[in-house]
């Protein structure tokens, strides 16, 4: 197998828009746009990367076919609690801690790990813990 890395991670959230400003407003990613998909009501596709989206869903508005049963019924309607590592420049952590320091909200970090790089970490909204790990850039 060629793996790829991830296509999309999909999170439940009590306020979509709400939590599009956190991400894209502060954090700096940008709202996709598909020529062929447009998102339902109390959804939203966040792009993180070149091929690599966040799904913000509204409890109820995610449903899938493959996925039903207690699964997929738990999972589209209930806010759970996800830990996001998210991949970013390491000359941006401190820049985006500056950011959400300054916005109100409670950080930890940037702190060192083994490897060099700089971790930091806050909660989103909805109480989602997202872990920015500073990549360093070719």
């Amino acid at each position: 197998m060629r793996a790829l890395g991830y296509a999309e991670v999909a999170i439940v959230v009590q306020d979509v828009a709400r939590s599009a400003e956190f991400y894209v407003d502060l954090i700096g990613y940008t709202e996709a746009h598909f020529d062929t998909y447009t998102p339902p009501a109390g959804s939203r596709i966040i792009q993180v990367g070149p091929d690599h989206f966040l799904g913000l869903w509204e409890p109820g508005v995610w449903s899938s076919d493959y996925l039903d049963g207690s699964y997929g019924d738990y999972f589209g309607k209930n806010v759970g609690q996800a830990h996001l590592v998210m991949a970013i420049a390491q000359d941006e952590v401190q820049p985006l801690a500056d950011r959400l320091t300054a916005a109100g909200h409670d950080i930890a970090g940037p702190m060192p790990h083994g490897d060099g790089s700089l971790h930091l970490y806050v909660s989103d909204p909805d109480g989602h813990a997202i872990e920015f790990w500073g990549k360093s850039v070719g």
